[in-house]
């Protein structure tokens, strides 16, 4: 297919002659340009009107319909750009992953405040609320520090334990969101096995995988929650497969990381574990037990 024009006589450019095309190339056989057809005046227009809009002379198709196909390109270029910014907008929003629906999440059973409720102490019981990522070690080393005589005030009622377990650390798991795949794990035991949660806890902790690496399976969650004995007669395998409450830790971590801690002086949580004792914070060693609990019933050896 080509794009010269057929044989014939065309406008010269500049001038007021016509110029012999043969179909490949201009000849140099030239002539007046005949005049143009005027139509008859039409009673309603004046002839100064008429002057102001002469004949123009004709624009060969051809360069008509290359125009045309190179506007019709742009726009096209122009929709698949706006539908590739589009998309990546869809793709990034929290809306796009499959463990994170719109919407506020529903909360675990028994959940206070965002956190999971142990011990039952009276009015007078001092509070010690933590906010951890089971992913984060130095969450581990207060938990391997310090579990056995929190669990120890929990048990003689001395102690309320708030735990808030929240997810800072997914960019560190390889892709697999481990630190918000753990949470929900141990939302999904606060929900169905509240008895059971704060051994499950400890064993996520036990069993801390690396920085850096995927982290445990779902198959190793359950694997856990089953040593803690939370997964006969309860919905903890399935809620664990299907992530029920991944849409609620991704909410809490939000709230934790934006706005005031609720019963403190704190404007949010900057890291983990952040620990509040009766609204202070402790930011003694996270490796020295007898530290921490000088902080939390002082002059109690």
């Amino acid at each position: 297919m080509t794009n010269s024009p057929p044989p014939g006589w065309y406008p010269e450019e500049n001038t007021s002659n016509e110029r012999w095309w043969d179909g490949q190339n201009w000849s140099e056989s030239r002539r007046d340009a005949p005049a143009p057809v005027v139509p008859p005046a039409d009673p309603g227009v004046t002839h100064t009107a008429a002057a102001a809009h002469p004949s123009r002379r004709p624009v060969w198709p051809w360069v008509l319909g290359g125009s045309l196909l190179v506007i019709v390109a742009v726009l096209v270029a122009a929709v698949l750009v706006l539908a590739s910014v589009f998309s990546s907008i869809e793709r990034s929003s929290p809306s796009g992953s499959g463990h994170e629906p719109g919407g506020e999440s529903s909360a675990p059973a028994g959940s206070s405040g965002d956190g999971v409720v142990i011990g039952d102490g009276g009015d007078d019981a001092i509070r010690v609320v933590t906010y951890v990522d089971y992913f984060c070690p130095y969450c581990g080393q207060f938990e391997s520090t310090n579990a056995k005589q929190l669990s120890e005030w929990v048990d003689s009622g001395e102690v309320v334990l708030e735990v808030h377990p929240i997810s800072i650390l997914d960019r560190a798991s390889l892709g697999t969101k481990y630190s918000t795949r753990a949470a929900n794990a141990a939302a999904c035991v606060a929900d169905s096995a509240p008895d059971q949660f704060e051994k499950f806890s400890a064993l996520l902790f036990e069993n801390q995988p690396d920085e850096n690496t995927e982290g445990l399976s779902d198959a190793d969650l359950i694997d856990l929650a089953n040593e803690a004995g939370a997964i006969e007669g309860t919905d903890v395998t399935d809620c664990i497969d299907s992530g029920e409450f991944a849409g609620w830790v991704t909410q809490a971590t939000d709230r934790a990381l934006n706005e005031p801690v609720p019963n403190s002086d704190l404007d949010k949580i900057s890291g983990t574990p952040t620990v509040i004792v009766d609204g202070v914070q402790y930011t003694g060693s996270l490796t020295d037990a007898q530290e921490f609990a000088d902080f939390v019933l002082p002059g109690v050896s």
